[in-house]
This record gives C-alpha cells, sequence and structure tokens, in this order.
C-alpha cells in the first residue's frame, strides 16, 4: 500500500468541539447525547480521512481519554471517555454536559504544559 500525505484540516478538533457546544442541535440531530456526540466525532473524522485531511490537534484530542481516566478515577482508559462518563452521569444530557466540563478542565491543564 502506499503512503497518502494528510492535508491539515483550517480548523482543528477543538473548533469542531466548540461549534457543537454551541449549536448541538445543528450537529447532533437534536439531542444533546454524548453517545451521538462521539459517534459524529468518529464519522466527521472518517469522512475528513477518506479526502486526505486532518484535524488539527487530533493528537492532543487523543490524550483526553487518559485525561478523563484518570479524572474520574479509572485505573485504565480501556473503555474509551464516552464509556467512562457515561458510567458517572444518570443521563445521556448530563453525560453530554460532563464531557464539556471535562473537556474544558483537559484544555486548561494542556495550556498550561505550554
Amino acid at each position: 500500500m502506499r503512503d497518502v500525505e494528510f492535508k491539515e484540516a483550517d480548523h482543528s478538533i477543538f473548533d469542531l468541539l466548540n461549534w457543537i457546544r454551541e449549536k448541538p442541535n445543528a450537529f447532533l440531530d437534536g439531542e444533546c447525547s454524548i453517545r451521538r456526540l462521539r459517534s459524529f466525532l468518529v464519522g466527521y473524522e472518517c469522512g475528513m480521512g477518506r479526502l486526505h485531511v486532518a484535524l488539527r490537534e487530533s493528537a492532543v484530542f487523543r490524550e483526553f481519554n487518559d485525561w478523563v481516566a484518570k479524572e474520574l478515577g479509572y485505573a485504565e482508559p480501556t473503555s474509551g471517555w464516552c464509556n467512562m462518563i457515561l458510567a458517572k452521569t444518570a443521563s445521556e444530557e448530563e453525560a453530554f454536559s460532563k464531557f464539556f466540563e471535562l473537556l474544558d478542565g483537559f484544555l486548561k491543564e494542556t495550556q498550561k504544559k505550554k
């Protein structure tokens, strides 16, 4: 298989997440659901990948999974950020809100390291 060069998108994963935070109904079909959020992100990145475009800061976002595990008291992040957050909340909507709360904490901590 030949190596394919990826172009960098004009926006980052965090830009996309902020757009979703501002207008979740437009992106998630009218439902503030953490499972829909995760599915949307996976689909978006797959679609971009088919066009050989990579979202900026995707590598930083991949660190979010380990950070969530530590933050929520998990020994390992094997179940993924979506499932870990769902297990600690009472509903999809609560988990959706918790995701953005955790994301803000992650970004604040990540920015301090720079």
